[in-house]
């Protein structure tokens, strides 16, 4: 989750000159409709960015993506190229069966490597210490493990997930106090040793429990989705929702509610505590 695959297949396609196909609607999905699987039928390569936008767990919402893969499978649709979040990964291996799937897969990063990340994504790199120890974390020429040991934490706490060590590291990073006097420090950056996390109570409810589970393996999903997906009525899903938003659990990205990357870590442990279906990452 959090790893930016759909802009990553994007790209990549766009570069081969290689078609993406339309993400179906709603109606679509919940009709069963075939019709965006009918437009592969005529590319000899394709791609979908985020298969989590092809399917719904509904009566007839997984039609289209099991035609999808037995076609593709079979080899009547030409060559492919898939991205997929972990979690509708994990829900389609389990509703539709995924053998015989090539799959490719990020590696989770360590904090050696979150080190090297975070440097060359901030072009010109700051010197950036820690507020617990105040010893440097980040440098420009810096190698040295003890500088990593700060990043091997956050990416234990983050299983290794660089969308989720990225948000944590951009949320807990402080510039110095204004009234430095020091004049370099317009290089320096600060990060805070903890991060207020919105946790869950222990008690959530089981309405909330599988609306989290939902929205994860969907990748999340728009209000006017969540009546076809959960066994409650629209208008105790919608409280449900609301209450998880205003705890900063959920969080809405071009009109999806989905789970917060700083609450991810959180969310993911209700839900292996209580038996349901998880990621293998």
């Amino acid at each position: 989750p959090y790893g930016e695959h759909s802009t990553v297949v994007s790209q990549w396609a766009a570069q081969q000159d290689i078609p993406c196909l339309t993400v179906p609607t709603l109606k679509e999905l919940v009709d069963g409709s075939l019709a965006w699987v009918e437009d592969a039928t005529q590319l000899k390569r394709w791609a979908i960015p985020a298969l989590e936008y092809h399917f719904l767990r509904h009566t007839n919402g997984l039609q289209g993506v099991r035609e999808l893969l037995e076609r593709a499978l079979s080899g009547r649709l030409g060559q492919s190229v898939m991205g997929c979040d972990s979690w509708t990964y994990a829900y389609l291996q389990h509703a539709v069966g995924l053998e015989g799937v090539p799959v490719l897969t990020l590696q989770g990063l360590e904090g050696e490597q979150l080190a090297h990340y975070f440097s060359q994504a901030a072009g010109e790199c700051p010197t950036v210490y820690s507020t617990r120890t105040g010893k440097s974390i980040l440098t420009s020429d810096s190698d040295q493990k003890e500088a990593y040991k700060e990043l091997q934490r956050l990416a234990a706490h983050c299983r290794g997930h660089l969308g989720i060590a990225w948000h944590y590291w951009r949320e807990r990073l402080r510039e110095p106090a204004e009234d430095s006097d020091d004049s370099d420090t317009s290089q320096e950056l600060w990060l805070l040793d903890a991060l207020a996390e919105a946790e869950l109570p222990t008690d959530t409810g089981d309405l909330a429990t599988l609306l989290l589970h939902t929205l994860l393996i969907h990748g999340g999903l728009e209000d006017h989705a969540l009546k076809h997906v959960l066994p409650f009525s629209d208008h105790e899903s919608l409280n449900a929702r609301f209450a998880l938003a205003r705890r900063g659990i959920l969080s809405s990205q071009q009109g999806r509610w989905q789970v917060a990357p700083l609450s991810y870590a959180s969310v993911r442990q209700l839900l292996e505590s209580r038996n349901y279906l998880v990621d293998p990452l």
